[in-house]
């Protein structure tokens, strides 16, 4: 995709958070959520960038 790994798992992580920062990564915070849930995190906040 030509981007850096923190260009696309920034935006992931904050929307799997709800935080600008947060201790853990986007991939240890999903693994943590769950894939449901993690899913449903990230689709609200495409959800939220759409409006």
């Amino acid at each position: 995709m030509g981007i850096k790994n923190g260009q696309l798992l920034w935006p992931v992580r904050t929307a799997l958070s709800g935080e600008q920062t947060s201790p853990g990564g986007a991939m240890e915070l999903a693994d943590i959520l769950g894939k449901e849930e993690a899913l449903r995190r990230i689709r609200k906040g495409i959800e939220k960038l759409s409006k």
